[in-house]
């Protein structure tokens, strides 16, 4: 189920992105897993959907060590009779190689990919798809360079600056060992460190946040009992009742307005 993040404009969507591959270099290696979450801005609300698909390989071709770092014989769901298969979230979907792939293009068109060095995720998408069929956004986004843009450059020390150490400057824990890795793992965590990236640098302390609740519930009162103070709509009791919530959120008012 998408979650709902919180209201915003109309903007581009954002993929935050990982692929599981057979080796370092693209011109070598494929893609075995792809993972998506698309972020989509519609009608004031912004969703997030998971997708990840997995494919059948050439083995022999590929590097051994780059399989046993992506876990791929405990984790590979495919046939290779299937071709590819959508494999979460929910049931596992066996499909042609070529659906999987148009399904890919589709999910990613038009979207900025942000991902942990999303020009290595880029270059293998755009071998996978074939040449041409890229829809989306020239230019990826790093969360490496986002994370240090967020702790200043002297912050993050000298280069080649440390993903997990960047993370946790913004307040994100790396994916765990189960997670890391893993296509939709490494996502979710591109996603979270993003979405830290965003926050403001100084947020609201837990105290703060409660008398931000209570001043909101404090005007909820107020219109309602302001809506309704007619005695045609309502009842005598019930007329009384919304007046003394009405007082009481008056005197709250007043008490938090004051010098304390």
């Amino acid at each position: 189920m998408p979650d709902v993040l919180e209201p915003t404009d109309r903007r581009t969507n954002i993929a935050f992105i990982d692929c599981e591959t057979t080796h370092l270099d693209a011109a070598i290696g494929e893609a075995w897993e792809v993972a998506v979450i698309l972020r989509r801005h519609d009608n004031g609300r912004t969703t997030d959907t998971e997708y990840v698909w997995q494919f059948a390989i050439d083995e022999a071709a590929a590097d051994p060590e780059a399989l046993r770092i992506g876990r791929y014989r405990e984790r590979h769901l495919v046939d290779p009779s299937w071709g590819a298969a959508f494999t979460g979230p929910g049931p596992i979907l066996p499909c042609s190689r070529a659906s999987a792939i148009e399904a890919i293009i589709s999910v990613l068109s038009g979207a900025v990919l942000v991902g942990s060095n999303p020009a290595f995720d880029d270059r293998f998408l755009r071998k996978l798809v074939g040449p041409g069929c890229a829809r989306w956004h020239y230019r990826p986004y790093d969360i490496v360079q986002l994370a240090a843009a967020k702790v200043g450059l002297e912050a993050a020390g000298p280069l080649p600056w440390s993903s997990y150490a960047l993370s946790r400057a913004v307040g994100v824990e790396p994916p765990t060992e189960e997670a890391a890795h893993t296509a939709l793992g490494d996502a979710r965590w591109a996603r979270d460190v993003y979405d830290a990236t965003r926050r403001p640098r100084f947020e609201l302390t837990p105290e703060s946040r409660d008398l931000h609740r209570a001043q909101e519930v404090i005007e909820r009162v107020r219109q309602l009992a302001a809506q309704w103070d007619t005695p045609d709509v309502l009842g005598t009791t019930d007329r009384a009742v919304l007046l003394a919530w009405k007082q009481a959120a008056a005197e709250l008012r007043a008490t938090l307005d004051g010098p304390s």
